[in-house]
């Protein structure tokens, strides 16, 4: 198997491949660092081995839809959120935050 331990993906490519995975119901792995805004804290770093992405909130409901990705954990079924500036890594790259959306 190919080491993608120093490859790496753009973070808005990474965002596009998880929608279009998700649109064929096919689960991808996405690791980040937790926030809990709310409580001001964190759970550190998380892994989710089979995720899909799911209907988020729309921009008229939150000034946090572009940044607040909604998903699915396949395994256990739970709904949850992660920021997409902490997202870390996507099916075992690692993201790059540059702001060049490609």
């Amino acid at each position: 198997m190919e080491d993608l331990e120093n490859k790496e993906i753009n973070i808005y490519d990474a965002l596009r491949a998880m929608r279009k995975l998700s649109s064929q119901n096919i689960p991808f792995s996405i690791g980040f660092i937790s926030c809990d805004r709310s409580r001001g804290e964190s759970g550190g770093y998380k892994v989710i081995d089979r995720a899909l992405l799911s209907a988020g909130l729309p921009k008229s409901k939150s000034r946090y839809a572009k940044n607040l990705i909604a998903y699915e954990d396949t395994d256990t079924g739970e709904k949850k959120h992660f920021w997409l500036p902490l997202l870390m890594k996507f099916n075992g790259l690692k993201i790059s935050h540059d702001r060049v959306y490609r």
